[in-house]
């Protein structure tokens, strides 16, 4: 009887591979604890249908990811300058075609057979992308103007259009391309020159909007967020005040699954509140453990970025990995009352299609970097046994196999040749 072929094979960092299952099964527990409270009591849906779909989600994200992290991460340069180009039209697009969801922001786009999903999710990572190439490009001119350039103007460019309708989004883009630039070794009094200007610029905005709030769409909501979180008066009943009583609830060890008792007081109990009712039904045990994960998978990411032998690698891991791990902290600090609301979800536990599964890419591209350093470690150490053990020279096919599998030494070169 002959053997079916068919094998999964599983590569890069087994631990970030173990860290996103107990992500995903921690999401799909708590989903569908909030769910009958968030969908049935209050929007008269149906609580099976809405999970069953979050079950689908995650099991196809788990798929994309595994997908992309079988392609070899260069690959994903050599489009950086078209997905560029299709980043500003869909940002455009979004402007000015943009759907309304519950928040009242023009955040998503209908395709006719696949739905609505939002641009900006895969914005970030095209960005981060290209931002990784550029530095992995010019690390010989890297302090010029002309590198500066290259960076500053998509960046600013791409956070721009984001920006009338995803304030959050926009301002964590920008620091996480800041903090690339940091570690890429542009010039430092560039640097300095963002920090002035930006904070110029968010004093000025925050002035202009609050003299003239319907001067942005959501130029009312920012500045009431913002006012409600400084203020000193506590009494209003807001969703950060649910949010904080259900962390209060929570005690150590929690109530156990299912047993919220403020999941329907708050909207979005299923996604950027999802952390507070984590807290409330699994107590500050589960919460620590939650950071903890996250905590891995930035310091598993680092480990990959450092163990790539190429710039672009290096630079596009620490990106990747820096935006998920960020963005799960906004929502844990929201939840907690430490920041002002800002409708950030958290990675791989918040139902959601569109943010879930760009996710998931994210963390494919930085499991093909690491499948790659595997690959350049293992090839490294197998020459090194046979030079000591043998004393003979590679054969020319493995010289050959050699220099297709070599990491990205001339990377810079090849590229701008092409």
């Amino acid at each position: 009887m002959q053997k079916s072929k068919f094998k999964i094979k599983v590569k890069g960092d087994k631990v970030i591979w173990m860290v996103f299952l107990l992500l995903i099964i921690i999401s799909a527990m708590e989903v569908y604890s909030t769910i009958g409270k968030t969908v049935y009591e209050r929007q008269g849906g149906s609580p099976i249908m809405m999970f069953a779909k979050h079950i689908f989600i995650l099991f196809l994200g788990t798929c994309v990811m595994y997908a992309v992290h079988h392609i070899k991460y260069t690959y994903f340069s050599r489009f950086a300058k078209i997905g560029l180009f299709v980043s500003f039209i869909l940002l455009i697009l979004t402007l000015i075609l943009g759907s309304f969801g519950d928040k009242a922001a023009a955040r998503w786009l209908t395709i006719p057979l696949i739905g609505q999903f939002q641009p900006s999710e895969i914005v970030k990572i095209i960005l981060i992308i290209y931002v990784a190439r550029v530095l992995a490009l010019y690390q010989d001119n890297i302090k010029s103007m002309e590198v500066f350039k290259k960076l500053m103007i998509p960046i600013c460019l791409i956070c721009m259009l984001i920006f009338p309708e995803n304030f959050s989004t926009a301002t964590i883009l920008f620091l996480i391309c800041f903090f690339m630039m940091y570690i890429g070794r542009i010039n430092n009094k560039y640097l300095i020159l963002i920090v002035i200007v930006g904070v110029i610029a968010v004093i000025s905005i925050f002035a202009l909007l609050k003299a003239n709030p319907d001067l942005l769409s959501r130029g009312g909501t920012w500045v009431n967020r913002i006012e409600e979180y400084i203020s000193d008066d506590k009494t209003a009943i807001t969703q950060s005040n649910q949010a904080e009583m259900a962390i209060a609830t929570g005690g150590f060890f929690g109530k156990f699954l299912g047993h919220t008792t403020q999941a329907r007081f708050l909207s979005e109990s299923h996604n950027d509140f999802i952390y507070a009712i984590i807290i409330e039904e699994g107590g500050m045990l589960l919460g620590i453990v939650i950071i903890a994960l996250y905590l891995i998978l930035l310091y598993r990411g680092i480990q990959v970025a450092r163990r790539s032998k190429g710039y672009f690698g290096a630079f596009c891991a620490i990106g990747l990995i820096i935006m998920i791990v960020f963005q799960a902290m906004i929502n844990m600090f929201v939840a907690t009352g430490i920041t002002p609301v800002t409708g950030q979800t958290l990675p791989f536990v918040s139902y959601g299609g569109t943010s879930f599964l760009f996710s998931c890419i994210a963390l494919g591209i930085v499991l093909s970097i690491s499948a790659s350093a595997n690959k350049d470690q293992a090839k490294e150490k197998l020459e090194k046994d046979i030079t000591e053990e043998d004393s003979v020279d590679l054969t020319s096919e493995e010289n050959k196999s050699k220099e297709e599998n070599q990491s990205e030494n001339n990377f810079e070169t090849k590229e701008q040749n092409n």
